[in-house]
This record gives structure tokens, sequence and C-alpha cells, in this order.
């Protein structure tokens, strides 16, 4: 059975029926990687549109996988979703470095 947008409900802000497509791959950006890293995920993983829950999904995944935990924190990250659409995200702490520089 595959859940509808409706019945899902996002663990950070509680809201429902505002989550993207499934995730296809994830591109990390970080600075021990030379090019940005592939991480595809086993399961369907869909985001919160409503929130600030794709950091979230962001770190665990780059936690999770050997290579880009070894790369030090990521930069940046291109997320593909399996409808096509696409979201470039930065990490916030790069951006709060840099404003207080």
């Amino acid at each position: 059975m595959v859940e509808s947008d409706e019945t899902l409900t996002c663990s950070h802000c509680r809201k429902s029926g505002n989550f993207t497509a499934p995730v296809s791959v994830i591109l990390v950006f970080a600075p021990g990687l030379t090019k940005p890293y592939p991480l595809i995920p086993a399961e369907d993983y869909r985001v919160c549109g409503a929130c600030n829950a794709i950091f979230t999904l962001v770190s665990r995944a780059t936690e999770a996988h050997p290579t880009t935990r070894d790369a030090g924190a990521w930069t940046r990250a291109i997320i593909v979703f399996a409808d096509g659409h696409g979201v470039d995200v930065k990490a916030r702490r790069a951006q709060q470095t840099m404003a207080l520089a």
C-alpha cells in the first residue's frame, strides 16, 4: 500500500499533506570530496515542504554513509526527487560562519 501525501505527518512540524515526491538521489558536497558524492536512498523518503526537515534528511544521510561521514561536514546538497524536481540546499552552519566572519 502506498501512503498518500495526506496521510504523512512530519515528525518535525507535525503538519501533513505537504510532502515532496520520493527522493531519488542526494548529491553531497563536502570539504573532503573532490566531486559531489551521490547517495541513493534504499527506501522512499519524502520531505516535508512546510519546515526545515530537508536539513535533517541530508545530515542523517551523510552520517549514515562511510564516505560522506569521513569527508567532513556537508556544505551543500542537491536533492533530486522522483518527479524530476530538485532543490539546492546549503548547510546553515556554513552560512552562519560566513555571516560572523
